[in-house]
């Protein structure tokens, strides 16, 4: 084995981690089981004790982002004494996640599996729906029109999203102060704020 080899410790997470970043740098169809043992120094029958092949690998690997990103989401919400206070810094939270992890961003929004629930009551994708009943307890508490609630949800959505996808573009690298600009820029651009 070499230097790089596992040795111990959580086996699964250091597959996922492995595997993302194979399938960001070859994508998919270049990532094999046998390729993902052979990157973290295991036998090639060590990853089937985790998953039973590369789509368990691929939905194994999305999870363990969205579980990630879902905490950082939440304990901006958590933190937050009110609804407006608790949206601002759950937005800023979700541009920061992607500024310290930017892989991750291009793994979770390069797939077509991602479902948003516009219209129901899910909000379908777990981060979505999270923001999006904080959007109507905020409509609620602010009794703002509700015809205007899907349009608002939609263009605040696109907004941080947008943010995101920026700070994960080659070259954003380079800017240091991603911490300091993103608060200022969703301050200056945020619902009701």
């Amino acid at each position: 084995m070499n230097e790089t080899s596992y040795h111990h410790g959580d086996l699964r997470t250091a597959m996922i981690e492995k595997g993302m970043e194979m399938i960001n740098e070859g994508g998919l169809k270049n990532l094999s089981l046998r390729k993902l043992a052979a990157a973290c120094g295991v036998s090639h029958a060590a990853p089937y004790s985790h998953f039973s092949g590369k789509d368990d690998l691929f939905a194994a690997i999305q999870n363990h982002i969205t579980d990630k990103f879902v905490i950082v989401l939440n304990e901006a919400i958590k933190n937050s004494s009110e609804t407006s206070d608790g949206l601002f810094h759950m937005g800023c939270n979700y541009v920061l996640f992607f500024v310290r992890n930017p892989k991750y961003f291009s793994f979770l929004f390069s797939r077509a599996n991602i479902y948003l629930d516009l219209t129901g009551e899910s909000g379908g994708y777990e981060p979505f729906a999270i923001y999006k009943k904080l959007m109507h307890q905020l409509f609620a508490e602010t009794q703002y029109p509700e015809e205007l609630w899907l349009k608002t949800i939609l263009s605040h959505w696109a907004f941080v999203h947008g943010l995101a996808s920026v700070v994960t573009m080659s070259g954003a690298d380079t800017i240091k102060e991603w911490e300091d600009i993103i608060p200022d820029l969703l301050a200056n651009n945020y619902f009701l704020q």
